[in-house]
């Protein structure tokens, strides 16, 4: 018992020499290159939320219409994406009217999972649809 615990002791005393030896070896750039290094901040004001009060409809035409109800303060464009990533439906959507409904035609849409996205310069509101057979 007391040769495990000596075992274990100097693998513990062999890790912290190896920890200190890499701390005391790192290399740091000389002060005029640290200036010239610039280090990109992640981009933490564009929000992902869900978008509410939406629903896709057929039409008795075999095409389908977009509704949703949105609280907007600013221009923002509506996107239709399918489950490759192709935008299939693109429109602007403007606030000047001060709306909170919009509805579009989106035409004929394959059975697919579709991605709805309404995108504003700071938050993209999204939902998923799958239109079946």
């Amino acid at each position: 018992m007391k040769m495990k615990q000596t075992y274990l002791l100097a693998g513990a005393v062999l890790l912290a020499g190896f920890s200190a030896m890499a701390q005391e070896s790192s290399t740091q750039l000389p002060p005029a290159e640290q200036k010239q290094l610039k280090v990109a901040k992640p981009d933490t004001t564009a929000r992902m939320e869900t978008l509410s009060g939406i629903f896709l409809n057929p039409t008795k035409k075999g095409t389908f219409v977009l509704d949703f109800n949105q609280v907007l303060t600013e221009n923002a464009r509506l996107e239709v994406k399918n489950k490759a990533g192709k935008i299939v439906y693109k429109k602007p959507v403007s606030v000047a009217k001060k709306e909170t409904a919009w509805r579009f035609d989106l035409g004929k849409l394959r059975p697919d999972t579709y991605q709805v996205e309404v995108i504003t310069p700071d938050t993209t509101y999204w939902t998923k649809f799958k239109i079946g057979r």
